[in-house]
C-alpha cells in the first residue's frame, strides 16, 4: 500500500512514468543528426568546419516478454544518410548507399535487445564493418534511458561510465562521469614516457518525454586530450546527436511470439550478437615514414647540430621510419650513411625499439673492437633513454655486456635502468629480467675489486629493486664511494623499503658508532633519517648532534633542515612537530655560522609547470669545497620530472692551496670528479683528475674544452589514442614528441689566483607535436598542433681560495628560449584537400640569470 501511494504522490508531481516503451504494431519514425567537430586545444570550435550527418530512422518492437514488460526487442533500420563536410562548404550532401566504403551495410536492419531501459545486447549484419556497427552502437545507445532519478553504472558506446539521472517533469537529464569510465579510450602508447598526457570528457544527453515515449534527445558530449608540461598543445572535440519524432503510424509490424531464445534463433543466421560497446577501427597511423636518404640528404644540406630544432624533427621522422623497416634494410641505411650520420641513426633506432632496428645497430657495431667503443656507448644510452623496454632489449644489452669490456660499466647501468622500466611496467616477472637481476647479482657478488663493485652498484641504484635492499646493506659501511652509492640508492626507494634495519645502519653511519666516516657519507645518512619517513627520535638525535658537530657540518644540518622547512617534503610536519621543544627550536642549535648550505628555488613558473631547484654544498673546515649537488625538476599535474641532477665531488684541496687540513682531510688525494643523472638515468661517473701529477698534467696540456657528460635524441612522448564518441564515430590523435640535449662539464682551476669554477651547461631543443583525425567515408578532418622549443641553461659555481674562509657564487644562467607554434584544420572531401584553419604564432623569453638568494648575491657582486 505504502508503495502505491508514493507513485500517485509522484505521479501527481509530474516526475514518475513508466518505463521507457514503444507500442506494439506502431511503426516510430524519427530524424537523427550527429554533427561533429575536432580542432587543436587552442582554437575555437566556431573556428572549424562541422561534419554532420543526417539520416531517418525507423523503429518498431519486434518482440516483448509476456512476464516483464520492460524488456523487448526493437526492429531500428537507418534510411538516407547523408553527409555534409561542413555547415559553411558549398558542395552538396553525399548521400551514401550500399557502395560507400565503410558504411556499406548502414541500410541493413540490426536489432536491439532492451531490459528496464538498459541496453543488453545488438544484432547485426556488420560482421566486418566496424564504421556501420559503431554508428549503429551510437544510435541504439539513444534509447538507453531511466525513467527515475539516481545514479548508476552503465554500457553505452564509449564504454562502461558512471551516470547520473534527473527526472523532471517532460523531460529526463543524463550526465556522464567519464573520469569513471572503464573502456573509454584505447591507448597504444609506450610505457615509460618521459612527458605524459591527460584525457576529460563531459556528456549531459536530455530526453523529452511524453509518457513513457521519446518525443526528442539531445546529446552533447566535449573530449579533450592534452600535453601536461604545455597544455595549448593537445586537441578538442565537441559532439552533438539530435533524436526527434518525425511521426507515428500502424503497420504491418506484427511482434514475434514465444519465448526471447526463439526469437533470436529465428534470425541467428544472418545477425551476430555484440555488445554495446564500440570498437576502434583499425587504421594506418597517421605519422607516416619519410624515406631515410631524404632525411639524411635534408640533414647534411642544413647541417647537424645536437641542439637545432632541424636535428629533432629529424629524429623524429627517422625513429617512425625505421619502426617498420626490416633488419637487413636498417643494415645497409648504417653502412651506406656518412659517419657523421651514424649518432642520429642510433638514436632513431633505439627510439624505434623493435627487434629489427636494435639487432640492426648490434650487428653493425663491431662489439669486441675497442674502437668501437664510443659508438657503443652511444648506443647504450640510447637504450637506456627508450620509452618501450623490452625483453629483446634487455637481451641485446647482455650481449653487449658479455663481449665488451670497454663498456663494461655502462652496460650494467643501462641494464639496470632497463630493468627498473620493465618493472615499472609490471614486466618484472618475465624471464629475461628475472636473469638479468640474477646477472648483476652474481656478478656483485663476485667482483673483488673496488671499481668492479662500484659498477655493479651502480647499477642496482639504477634497478632500484626492493628485494636487493640487504644486497645493498653488505656495503652500505665499505670505503667512501661505496657507501655513497648505497644511499644515494636507498633514497630512491619509496620510503615503505626503509625498514628498521636500514635505518640502524643509517643511524651507526651518522653517529660513527662502529667506524669513522667522511663528512659527505655522514651528511647523506642524516638526509634519509631526515627524509624518508622520519622519526621523531632520529629528528631530535640529528638536532642534538648539531652542537656537537664541527662548524661545517652543523652549518650543513641547519641548513639542510631549514631546506625541508620551507619544501613540500612531507617530513616537515615531523620536524615542526619536534621543533616544538623550545630546547632544540633555539639559535644553539639552529643558528649555526659557516660556507656549507643547502637552498631550494623557484626556476620558473607558468600555468603548467613549476620548475626548481635544490643545492646542497658541503665545505671542509677550513673552507674547501668537499662536495656539491644541484637538482633541477619541473613538476606538472602529471607529477614530477627529475630533469638533470650533479653531484661534483673535491679532495684534498685543503694542502692544495695552502690552508691547515682537517684531520680527516689528510689522508684524501687530491682529486675532482663528477656524476649525473639526466630524466632519470645514471650517467656514467667521470673524472677530472686524480692526484696532484695528473692534476699538473692536465693543467698545463691546455685541455681541448668542457667534456661531453651526454649528447643525443631522445624520444620524449609517442601515444596513440582512438577515441570512440558516443555516436560511435571515431577519432584518432596521436602525439608524438623528441629532445635533442647536449650536456658538457668543465672544471677550471687557476693556481696563481686560486680559483676553482665548475660548469654545467645544457643545450636543448624539443618538439612536440599532437594530431587528430576523423575518418568518414568520402571525408576526413586533420586537425594538428606543432609546437618547439629550444635554449640552453648553464650552471656555474666559482670558488675563491684566496681568503678565509673561503667565498663562492653561484649562477644560473638561461639563454632566451624561442617558443613556436603551429595549428592547422584540414578538410579532404573525395580526395580534395581544404585547409580551413591556420595559425602561427612566436615569442622569445629573454635569458636571465635566476637570483639564487641574498647571501650568493652579494658573494658573486665581490669576486665577479
Amino acid at each position: 500500500m505504502y508503495v502505491m501511494k508514493k507513485e500517485k504522490i509522484l505521479e501527481s508531481a509530474g516526475v514518475f512514468r513508466k518505463t521507457l516503451d514503444f507500442d506494439v504494431g506502431v511503426l516510430y519514425e524519427y530524424e537523427y543528426s550527429i554533427s561533429m567537430a575536432v580542432a587543436p586545444i587552442s582554437v575555437d570550435f566556431g573556428d572549424v568546419p562541422l561534419t554532420t550527418a543526417e539520416a531517418v530512422i525507423q523503429v518498431h518492437s519486434l518482440w516483448k516478454n509476456p512476464q516483464n514488460q520492460e524488456e523487448q526487442l526493437l526492429h531500428i533500420k537507418i534510411q538516407d544518410l547523408k553527409l555534409t563536410p561542413s555547415s559553411t562548404d558549398t558542395t552538396k550532401p553525399l548521400a551514401v548507399d550500399e557502395k560507400t566504403g565503410g558504411f556499406a551495410q548502414i541500410k541493413d536492419v540490426f536489432i536491439v535487445h532492451i531490459h528496464s531501459g538498459k541496453i543488453i545486447r545488438i544484432f547485426d549484419t556488420s560482421k566486418d564493418n566496424t564504421v556501420s556497427l559503431n554508428f549503429k552502437r551510437g544510435l541504439a545507445s539513444l534509447f538507453q534511458i531511466q525513467t527515475s532519478s539516481g545514479v548508476m553504472m552503465e554500457d553505452d558506446a564509449t564504454g562502461r561510465c558512471q551516470v547520473s539521472y534527473q527526472a523532471l517533469k517532460d523531460e529526463i537529464i543524463k550526465v556522464k562521469d567519464y573520469e569513471s569510465c572503464e573502456k573509454s579510450i584505447t591507448n597504444i602508447t609506450f610505457s615509460d614516457q618521459i612527458l605524459r598526457i591527460s584525457s576529460a570528457g563531459s556528456s549531459k544527453t536530455v530526453f523529452s518525454m511524453e509518457g513513457s515515449h521519446i518525443k526528442s534527445v539531445t546529446s552533447k558530449e566535449f573530449r579533450s586530450v592534452v600535453l601536461d608540461e604545455q597544455t595549448t598543445v593537445g586537441i578538442h572535440i565537441s559532439s552533438r546527436q539530435l533524436l526527434w519524432l518525425l511521426s507515428t503510424k500502424s503497420g504491418n509490424n506484427k511482434e514475434a511470439q514465444g519465448e526471447l531464445q526463439e526469437v533470436l534463433f529465428s534470425f541467428k543466421g544472418s545477425h551476430v550478437n555484440y555488445t554495446i560497446h564500440a570498437i576502434p577501427a583499425v587504421r594506418q597511423s597517421a605519422l607516416s615514414g619519410y624515406p631515410v636518404s631524404s632525411i639524411l640528404d635534408h640533414l647534411t644540406a642544413n647541417g647537424m647540430n645536437i641542439s637545432q630544432l632541424t636535428t629533432t624533427k629529424a629524429f623524429l621522422q627517422l625513429s617512425e621510419s625505421l619502426r617498420t623497416m626490416e633488419k637487413n634494410d636498417i643494415l645497409n641505411i648504417l653502412k651506406k650513411s656518412d659517419k657523421k650520420m651514424l649518432p642520429i641513426l642510433i638514436d632513431a633506432a633505439a627510439a624505434a625499439s623493435t627487434p629489427a632496428a636494435l639487432d640492426a645497430v648490434a650487428s653493425y657495431i663491431d662489439i669486441a673492437d675497442p674502437k668501437t667503443a664510443p659508438l657503443l656507448e652511444k648506443f647504450l644510452y640510447a637504450c637506456a633513454f627508450s620509452s618501450q623496454p623490452s625483453p629483446h632489449l634487455i637481451s641485446v644489452i647482455s650481449h653487449i655486456l658479455s663481449i665488451s669490456r670497454q663498456t663494461h660499466e655502462t652496460a650494467l647501468i643501462v641494464l639496470g635502468t632497463v630493468i627498473k622500466k620493465m618493472c615499472s611496467a609490471n614486466m618484472c616477472n618475465l624471464q629475461e629480467v628475472e636473469e638479468a637481476k640474477k646477472l648483476i647479482l652474481k656478478g656483485l657478488s663476485a667482483s673483488k675489486e673496488e671499481t668492479e663493485i662500484k659498477s655493479y652498484l651502480l647499477a642496482l641504484k639504477s634497478a632500484l629493486l626492493p628485494e636487493t635492499v640487504p644486497v645493498l646493506l653488505q656495503y652500505i659501511d665499505q670505503s667512501k664511494s661505496l657507501s655513497s652509492i648505497v644511499l644515494s640508492a636507498l633514497r630512491k626507494l619509496p620510503s615503505q623499503h626503509i625498514t628498521k634495519e636500514v635505518k640502524e645502519h643509517v643511524r651507526e653511519i651518522f653517529a660513527q658508532k662502529k667506524k669513522s666516516f667522511s663528512a659527505p657519507v655522514r651528511m647523506a645518512a642524516a638526509q634519509l633519517l631526515l627524509t624518508q619517513d622520519p622519526l621523531h627520535t632520529d629528528v631530535r638525535e640529528v638536532i642534538l648532534r648539531i652542537a656537537k658537530e664541527k662548524p661545517e657540518v652543523s652549518k650543513f644540518l641547519t641548513a639542510k633542515i631549514m631546506s625541508i622547512l620551507q619544501s613540500e617534503n612531507p617530513a616537515r610536519n615531523i620536524i615542526l612537530n619536534v621543533l616544538k621543544d623550545s630546547k632544540l627550536n633555539n639559535y644553539f642549535y639552529l643558528g649555526r655560522v659557516g660556507c656549507s648550505s643547502s637552498y631550494t628555488g623557484l626556476i620558473a613558473e607558468t600555468k603548467d609547470t613549476i620548475t626548481s631547484y635544490d643545492f646542497d654544498f658541503l665545505f671542509s673546515e677550513t673552507g674547501a669545497l668537499k662536495q656539491s649537488n644541484s637538482h633541477f625538476s619541473t613538476q606538472s599535474r602529471a607529477g614530477s620530472l627529475h630533469s638533470l641532477q650533479v653531484s661534483l665531488e673535491l679532495g684534498g684541496f685543503d694542502s692544495l692551496f695552502g690552508t691547515e687540513p682537517a684531520e680527516e682531510a689528510e689522508e684524501e688525494e687530491l682529486m675532482a670528479g663528477m656524476s649525473a643523472m639526466f630524466l632519470g638515468v645514471q650517467i656514467q661517473p667521470i673524472v677530472f683528475f686524480q692526484g696532484y701529477g695528473d692534476l699538473m698534467s692536465k693543467y698545463f696540456s691546455a685541455a681541448d674544452g668542457p667534456m661531453n657528460i651526454l649528447s643525443g635524441n631522445i624520444l620524449v612522448l609517442k601515444q596513440r589514442q582512438s577515441i570512440i564518441l558516443q555516436s560511435g564515430l571515431q577519432t584518432q590523435i596521436f602525439f608524438h614528441g623528441g629532445l635533442s640535449v647536449d650536456v658538457s662539464a668543465d672544471l677550471e682551476f687557476s693556481l696563481f689566483g686560486q680559483e676553482a669554477k665548475s660548469s654545467v651547461n645544457n643545450e636543448f631543443s624539443i618538439v612536440v607535436s599532437a594530431r587528430a583525425e576523423v575518418e568518414i567515408p568520402h571525408m576526413n578532418t586533420t586537425a594538428e598542433t606543432v609546437a618547439d622549443m629550444n635554449s640552453s641553461i648553464g650552471f656555474v659555481t666559482t670558488v675563491n681560495f684566496s681568503d678565509t674562509p673561503m667565498q663562492y657564487c653561484l649562477q644560473l644562467i638561461r639563454e632566451p628560449l624561442l617558443y613556436r607554434e603551429r595549428t592547422s584544420t584540414q578538410v579532404t572531401t573525395r580526395n580534395r584537400r581544404k585547409t580551413v584553419q591556420q595559425r602561427r604564432r612566436k615569442w622569445t623569453i629573454p635569458g636571465e640569470e635566476t637570483a639564487l638568494h641574498r647571501d650568493n648575491s652579494k658573494m658573486c657582486r665581490h669576486l665577479i
